[in-house]
Formats: structure tokens, C-alpha cells, sequence
């Protein structure tokens, strides 16, 4: 479908919001892999964070900014 009517910065945040959510996925299933596949049973390796976490929630924070933004800042 072809959404002509539309203005360019609502296809312009439709596509970041599309791409951030797809990289907070990935992040997510990395950080599943590690705690629950490569060290499932090593519970000492709770401790610390994998690196892909904090990651995931720094795209989650700007996906939810940018599907949400405050009513003190609009996005336009």
C-alpha cells in the first residue's frame, strides 16, 4: 500500500521507530543467548551485565521517546 497522503516525517519516524524496535529484538535475543544458552547453570555469571543489555536499553528508551514523545516536546 502506498500511504501518499502522509507527510514525510511520519514516514521518516514510521521507519526509525521500525528500525529500533527490530535492533531492541536482536539486542534482547543476544542477551537471552548468553544468560540462558551459554551460561545456563553459572549462576555467578548473573552479576554482571552482558554488554548487549545496557545497548538494548538505550534503543528502548529512544523507540519509546520517538513512539511516545512528551507533550512538552513535540516531534515536529
Amino acid at each position: 500500500m502506498h500511504y501518499s497522503g502522509d507527510a514525510s516525517t511520519i514516514k521518516f519516524l514510521v521507519g526509525a521507530v521500525w528500525i529500533l524496535d527490530t535492533l531492541h529484538v536482536a539486542f534482547m535475543c543476544h542477551v537471552l543467548y548468553y544468560y540462558l544458552i551459554i551460561n545456563y547453570g553459572v549462576p555467578t555469571s548473573l552479576e554482571y551485565d552482558v554488554w548487549s543489555f545496557p545497548v538494548r536499553m538505550s534503543i528502548f528508551l529512544l523507540a519509546t521517546d520517538l513512539e511516545c514523545p512528551s507533550p512538552r516536546r513535540p516531534f515536529w
